[in-house]
């Protein structure tokens, strides 16, 4: 592999912090998830062989990790709520004034929820369109056709539309 591990950890850190945010909202649970993906890329970047972006063979790793996080997890435990610390964070106030980053928070927070609640292959769908992925990529990082992405994609936003509006 050309490039360093930790070049490329620094480079896709925040990627990976968004794709662990997107399946777990307890933040200590959710930095032992973001370590398993880190090990996981780094295990799996001797595997690579450049078939696809570096990114996209990332997400896949990263994916494929946190569905096996949650599918423990959900065994294990109730899903988590969100920390105080979790919203706060998350809103990145445009505005200063409380008013507007308060309910900026509440409805990251509410999206955040409503997409953890999602089927987790309409999950990997939302997410990874949320970063950007055309349908190809996120066909190949999810093992599905490009169609049953468009699919699951639309099933998604019309979940996800319905939950917001009910909020």
């Amino acid at each position: 592999m050309q490039k360093d591990f930790k070049q490329i950890l620094s480079e896709h850190q925040a990627l990976l912090s968004r794709v662990a945010s997107s399946y777990e909202a307890n933040e200590s649970v959710r930095q032992e998830l973001l370590q398993e993906i880190a090990l996981a890329v780094w295990q799996g970047l001797e595997r690579f062989n450049g078939d696809a972006s570096l990114k996209t063979y990332i997400l896949k790793i990263a994916h494929n990790r946190a569905v096996t996080h949650v599918s423990k997890e959900v065994k294990n435990r109730e899903v988590s709520q969100p920390d105080d610390d979790d919203i706060v964070g998350t809103a990145g106030a445009m505005d200063e004034e409380p008013e507007y980053v308060a309910a900026r928070s509440r409805q990251v927070t509410t999206l955040l929820e409503a997409i953890r609640a999602l089927p987790l292959t309409m999950r990997q769908v939302m997410t990874l369109t949320l970063e950007g992925l055309s349908y190809q990529e996120i066909a190949e990082v999810c093992g599905l056709t490009k169609n049953h992405v468009g699919v699951l994609l639309q099933r998604a936003k019309n979940t996800l539309q319905q939950r917001m509006n009910n909020d």
